[in-house]
């Protein structure tokens, strides 16, 4: 797509060889701009050879891209398959300008590394001082001040290694924190989208397996938090959706483990025991399979302004108690969520449907949770089957990770579980958006 502030290129391969893979898949994207790209995102395959991907990519969009692995990837062009290696989103514009910082090592000191690369990545942005001063006059001139501070002119991108298995050790990531250390160092009102670097879910789920990859400068990444700093003078959106509604059962986080990731007690009682009593489950039944029950009545956060966040446990191998695959904090209330059977799979088509009422957009980034693939099973690509016979110009990519970050108007980004979050850019000067 080639618009006229925007161009906009998306490619995917197949290919078992992963470095023609990677050539493929950006010739694809590139063809599709006619010119240089400002900037490139990649996701992969996490079980093939992600050097080789990566000489493949290189070779064709030098090193300015970033990105991450995935549990599964798709695009406006196919759903997500198996079988897909790589895929490519390239960016053409004059009106986006994108720095980059990496933190390695990440987790040895998540929060204090996502300041460092946050720093770097706003150093790093090689803006026009010329365009970006003459729009940010312009919408004074034009734009209520709502507008002008709803949508400010500039967001993150990140990356950060998620959960996997390491020599047959299973270690958690460290995404709140890294983002609190984004937050911190920007304040609380940054849009941000993104997402963890992840493996196929049901190897992870089933077989504990999985390593993941993080990319940036051309390189292979592990254990590491990508940030990037993207100047936007184009009117672009960020929305959060799920399908989870609240209930009136609660349970009191009342002991943890010192990581914040073992939960020991619920209501002062044994959790698993205690969450079956929550449900109206047998804990006998439960067990038989843990993952339906804990995705669909899972923990959730609601806060005062209303918003709900999902917050993932499953059980730990003594059957009693549970592991969270987020930090938690002594004498937490959670809510036990109810599962939307009916609205489940919507929220990629409610978030377009929203996008594509107003303006004109470019292409929409989604981030959605890899659970809610395996607990539908074909739902997902069904409604992105939808999408595509619905919106037959619309540029669309995504991928399905452990762990979504994302943001919306009325709240500040989180990382979220169970969750589609997106990211649309329009074909439209700040000054047009509203």
């Amino acid at each position: 797509m080639i618009g006229k502030y925007i161009s906009v290129g998306i490619g995917s391969s197949k290919n078992k060889d992963p470095y023609k893979a990677g050539i493929e898949a950006a010739q694809k994207a590139l063809s599709q701009i006619d010119k240089e790209p400002t900037f490139s995102i990649v996701y992969t395959n996490a079980a093939a050879d992600q050097n080789e991907i990566v000489k493949g990519i290189n070779e064709k969009l030098g090193k300015n891209w970033v990105g991450a692995s995935a549990d599964k990837q798709f695009d406006s062009e196919s759903a997500y398959d198996k079988d897909t290696v790589v895929s490519v989103l390239c960016i053409k514009s004059n009106y986006l300008h994108f720095g980059v910082g990496v933190a390695e090592n990440y987790r040895k000191n998540p929060k204090e590394e996502a300041i460092k690369a946050t720093r770097i990545a706003m150093k790093d942005v090689k803006r026009n001082p010329y365009v970006d001063a003459y729009i940010q006059f312009t919408r004074t001139k034009k734009q209520e001040y709502n507008n002008i501070v709803r949508t400010p002119p500039y967001f993150i991108l990140t990356f950060a290694s998620g959960a996997e298995f390491k020599n047959k050790n299973s270690l958690p990531g460290n995404e709140i924190e890294f983002l609190n250390g984004i937050l911190e160092y920007l304040g609380p009102h940054i849009p941000v989208f993104g997402g963890s670097a992840s493996s196929d879910f049901e190897e992870y789920l089933y077989k504990n397996k999985g390593e993941n990859y993080q990319f940036a400068n051309g390189k292979v990444l592990t254990n590491s938090g990508v940030v990037v700093f993207v100047v936007c003078n184009l009117f672009f959106t960020t929305k959060v959706k799920h399908s989870y509604m609240a209930s009136d059962k609660f349970a009191a986080i009342t002991k943890l483990d010192k990581t914040g990731y073992e939960i020991l007690e619920i209501n002062g009682n044994e959790p698993i025991l205690e969450y079956c009593k929550l449900i109206n489950c047998k804990k006998v039944d439960y067990l038989k399979d843990p993952f339906r029950y804990s995705l669909k009545n899972p923990f959730g956060i609601i806060t005062l302004d209303g918003h709900t966040y999902v917050r993932e446990a499953l059980p730990n191998p003594d059957n009693k108690t549970f592991h969270s695959t987020y930090k938690l904090i002594k004498n937490y209330v959670m809510n036990i969520l109810q599962y939307d059977k009916i609205n489940y799979s919507k929220p990629m088509l409610e978030i377009l449907n929203d996008s594509i009422k107003k303006d004109k957009p470019a292409v929409t980034l989604f981030c959605n949770c890899s659970t809610r693939r395996l607990l539908v099973k074909d739902g997902e690509k069904k409604i992105q089957e939808k999408i595509k016979s619905t919106y037959k110009n619309l540029n669309l990519f995504g991928f399905y990770s452990f762990g979504e970050f994302g943001s919306d108007q009325t709240s500040s980004a989180q990382l979220h579980s169970e969750t589609v979050t997106a990211l649309t850019i329009y074909d439209q000067l700040l000054v047009e958006g509203k």
